[in-house]
């Protein structure tokens, strides 16, 4: 039976040729239904003319792209992307373990105070999870609570959230086990028994994702976060300019008016205040210093920009059955295009870029992400 008719064969071929997109369609035993839809672009310009980064696209990201496969895209029909995905944990977690081991001496030793309020421990599913908001935390947690609990929660998003609502609903209103609550004993038998994951992304995308998210939507969650920032770079200031008897805040070379707390904080401003330590936040604070990922040995490193598909890999190699419908969807992400890179840091001066550098060089390190890539696309965005 001929499928294509001589037209339809060379529209099929010229479609091709362009690469615009294409399709994998995986199986993955044990789980139901299949891991689908992962769409490589050839051009990434265009990518960038299509999408506009927006902050609801940039909430619970759940995606198909993967930058070692979206660089070889044209040979995407050729793999197996099964395949592609175990060999691609074995390099994040050799990586990790590599760097590890070259920096025993140097990696940031820090209070484990931070990791007890993000290690959670999930006891029917034997699994525990370092979360690290803005790399789709509010997702993972979902999902192990839904498996945790056989349960089928969705996310607030999709039932009736507004912007002017809380961050502190839904999932993340849920009081989950940490690190805290276990003795010394019981911490040590779990670390040692349970799967443990962590979910990682580029450290700039991330910083640009947290500025949009708390900054940027015109809602009383940002105004919050924009009255809170003013106030630590207020306190910052006259500590250290203690002679000063008041000080009247500007920004950008604008002079602030007499309510500076409403004072809109640009990316710049945010990078300033995170280089120059004045407001450390769970937000932004560094992976390295959240999930200690050389003194705790994760089993499994998820990446934000292929979450969809880590996911369905981690579930299928540890043997957890789960229902297809509280899996997390693909869909194309937004992120890690033109506009954040371009547009976002962009509007930053080079240097004030490299001074956040040494904040979360460890995390480039550690997971195998490049910040002279980034910097590049920074400043070829630019142009």
């Amino acid at each position: 039976m001929r499928i294509f008719q001589p037209t339809a064969r060379c529209l099929f071929l010229s479609i091709l040729s362009f690469g615009v997109v294409t399709y994998v369609y995986i199986s993955y035993s044990g789980l139901g239904k299949s891991l689908k839809l992962l769409r490589g672009y050839k051009d990434s310009a265009r990518v960038s003319e299509q999408l506009n980064v927006t902050v609801k696209d940039d909430k619970h990201l759940l995606n198909t792209s993967a930058k070692g496969a979206v660089a070889g895209a044209s040979e995407l029909g050729k793999v197996n992307w099964e395949s592609w995905l175990e060999k691609e944990q074995s390099r994040r977690l050799a990586t990790l373990k590599a760097y590890c081991r070259e920096n025993s001496q140097s990696t940031t030793r820090v209070s484990h105070d931070l990791l007890k309020y993000q290690l959670i421990f999930f006891e029917n599913i034997k699994t525990a999870y370092c979360f690290i908001p803005k790399t789709g935390c509010s997702t993972m947690k979902l999902l192990l609570y839904n498996l945790e609990h056989n349960t089928t929660e969705r996310p607030v998003h999709s039932i009736n959230r507004t912007s002017n609502v809380q961050k502190h609903v839904g999932i993340n209103a849920r009081r989950f086990r940490m690190l805290r609550d276990y003795s010394k004993e019981q911490a040590s038998l779990r670390l040692a028994t349970f799967k443990k994951i962590i979910v990682v992304r580029d450290p700039l995308e991330r910083l640009a994702s947290a500025w949009l998210d708390k900054f940027v939507k015109n809602s009383e969650v940002s105004r919050r976060w924009t009255k809170t920032f003013h106030q630590h770079v207020k306190a910052y200031l006259k500590e250290r300019y203690r002679n000063i008897k008041s000080i009247n805040m500007t920004f950008e070379g604008k002079a602030g008016g007499a309510d500076t707390d409403t004072q809109p904080v640009s990316f710049a401003d945010f990078l300033g205040a995170i280089s120059q330590r004045i407001w450390s936040n769970v937000h932004w604070i560094s992976f390295s210093k959240l999930c200690l990922p050389c003194e705790v040995d994760y089993d499994y490193i998820a990446h934000t920009d292929t979450l969809a598909a880590d996911v369905r890999l981690f579930l299928q190699q540890y043997n957890i059955t789960a229902r297809e419908d509280i899996l997390p969807e693909q869909r194309l992400r937004r992120a890690n295009d033109g506009n954040v890179f371009g547009n976002i840091f962009g509007q930053v001066p080079k240097e004030e870029i490299l001074s956040i550098r040494r904040l979360y060089q460890e995390d480039f390190d550690m997971f195998g992400y490049s910040f002279e890539e980034d910097l590049a696309k920074i400043e070829t965005g630019r142009g």
